[in-house]
C-alpha cells in the first residue's frame, strides 16, 4: 500500500534490537500537509469556499465510514488523517462513495482524547493528561508515569533549544499507554499493528506511528529485575521527535537518523536536567561503543555499513544489532562535532514532499548537509571511538 508515498507501521518494530524483522514507517505532519490540501481535494471532490480550516472528507467504505483529511489518493489506496491524529489506510476498491462536509477539521483537544481513551481502556485505567501527553497508567501508577515524561520531555526540548533548533508544538495530543504486564501489551500491541504473529520476547515498548501512540507495561510487575528506563525513552523519544518536526510522519526518513537519536537519547546525560554537568565521554552509550569495537578495527567492514545506511535501510535486515550501534555512533558524531550540519539534514528531509526517498537522493542529501562521505565518516568514527583516542 502506498508504495511510493506513505507505508505505515511499527517504528522499529518497538525497539527490537535483536529480531532481524524491521518495520520501515514514512511519517507526517499536520501542518506540513496543509499546503497540499487544495491539490488533494482538487483530486477528488469540489473544494467547499468559505472554510477558515481545511474542510472535512468522509469516505464511506464497504466496512466503515472515515473521516478527517485526505493525505493520499491514488489509483489503488487512500490514506485519510482522522481528527485524533490516526492515519487510516484504505483500498480503493472498497470506497462506495465520498463528499466534502460543510465542517472544518479541527484536531481533537486533550479533554476529549482524555475521555475517549478512559471510555475505551475501562475503569482499571487512570487517565490523566499532562502538557501535551494523554497518559493512561493502571489506577495509582499515573503519577509516576507523568513525571518521568515530564522529565523527558523538558530535557528533549532544552537538548534542542541550547543549540538552537527550532521546534514546533505537537498538532494532536500524545498518548502513552502503560500496560499491567506484558501479556495486556502484547494483545493491544497486536490489534494495534495489525500483526498476526506474536510480538518478539524483547520487545518492551512500542511507538505506532500511524496511530500515533506509545505503548509500554510496567516492567516492575512483570518478573523483570529492574524497568529499562533506556528502553522507555527510546519510544518516548520516537513519539516525541515525531511530533515536533524533528522527522516528518508524511516523508521517509532515513532509519540511522531516527533510530540513531532515539538511542542517543538513552544515555541519561543527555537530556536529564537533573545532572549538572557531563562530558562528551560521560554522554556516550557504553553497550554500544563496546558493541561497535570490533568493527572499529575493521576499516572496511565499517565503511561499508556507513555506505549501507547512508544509501537505504537494508543493513537493518542485515545486522539489526549492529545498525543500531552504528546508527547510534553516526547520530552522536554528528551531534558533538558536526550539530549545525546535522540540523541543516533533517532541515533537507523536512522539505523534500511526498515520494520515493530513493538512494540517489538520500547519498544526495547526506553529502549536501554534512559534507563527508562514508570513507571519511569511518575515520572520524574510529578517532572517536576507539580505545586511547
Amino acid at each position: 500500500m502506498l508504495k511510493a508515498t506513505i507505508r505505515l507501521g511499527v517504528l522499529s518494530l518497538a525497539h527490537n534490537r535483536d529480531s532481524k524483522q524491521t518495520v520501515k514507517s514514512d511519517l507526517f505532519s499536520y501542518n506540513s500537509i496543509r499546503q497540499l490540501l487544495p491539490v488533494l481535494f482538487v483530486l477528488t471532490v469540489s473544494l467547499p469556499c468559505g472554510l477558515a480550516q481545511p474542510p472535512i472528507l468522509d469516505v464511506a467504505t464497504t466496512t466503515k465510514s472515515i473521516q478527517g483529511l485526505p493525505i493520499h489518493w491514488g489509483k489503488h489506496d487512500g490514506a485519510i488523517l482522522e481528527s485524533n491524529g490516526n492515519i487510516c489506510v484504505f483500498d480503493q476498491a472498497d470506497v462506495i462513495s465520498h463528499r466534502v462536509l460543510n465542517s472544518p477539521f479541527v484536531p481533537k483537544n486533550l479533554a476529549t482524547v482524555k475521555v475517549e481513551l478512559q471510555a475505551e481502556l475501562g475503569n482499571r485505567f487512570e487517565t490523566i493528561v499532562s502538557g501535551p501527553y494523554v497518559i493512561a497508567a493502571p489506577s495509582g501508577s499515573t503519577k509516576q508515569w507523568q513525571d518521568r515524561f515530564n522529565a523527558l520531555m523538558a530535557g528533549y526540548m532544552r537538548y534542542f533549544e541550547v543549540r538552537g533548533w527550532p521546534l514546533r508544538s505537537p498538532d494532536f495530543p500524545l498518548v502513552v499507554v502503560v500496560f499491567p504486564n506484558r501479556s495486556t501489551f502484547v494483545d493491544y500491541s497486536m490489534r494495534e499493528s495489525g500483526m498476526q504473529a506474536n510480538v518478539a520476547s524483547n520487545v518492551v515498548g512500542s511507538y505506532f506511528p500511524y496511530t500515533n501512540r506509545c505503548l509500554l507495561f510496567d516492567q516492575t510487575t512483570s518478573g523483570l529485575s529492574s524497568e529499562t528506563e533506556a528502553t522507555i525513552v527510546h519510544e518516548a523519544v520516537h513519539q516525541l521527535a515525531h511530533n515536533s518536526g524533528v522527522h516528518e510522519r508524511l516523508f521517509q526518513n532515513p532509519m540511522w537518523f531516527v533510530e540513531g537519536l532515539a538511542c542517543m537519547f538513552e544515555q541519561r546525560e543527555v537530556y536529564d536536567l537533573r545532572i549538572a554537568s557531563s562530558t562528551i565521554e560521560t554522554r556516550m552509550r557504553q553497550n554500544y561503543v563496546q558493541q561497535l569495537q570490533a568493527l572499529l578495527q575493521d576499516s572496511v567492514s565499517l565503511e561499508q555499513a556507513l555506505t549501507s545506511l547512508i544509501a537505504s535501510d537494508d543493513y537493518f535486515r542485515v545486522d539489526v544489532q549492529q545498525a543500531y550501534a552504528v546508527s547510534w555512533a553516526m547520530t552522536f558524531y554528528f551531534a558533538e562535532r558536526q550539530p549545525e550540519q546535522l540540523r541543516t539534514f533533517y532541515g533537507l528531509l523536512s522539505q523534500r514532499g511526498l515520494g520515493e526517498y530513493t538512494v540517489g537522493d538520500r547519498v544526495a542529501d547526506f553529502r549536501q548537509a554534512f559534507g563527508i562521505d562514508s570513507t571519511l565518516l569511518s575515520v572520524q568514527l574510529q578517532r572517536l571511538f576507539a580505545p586511547h583516542r
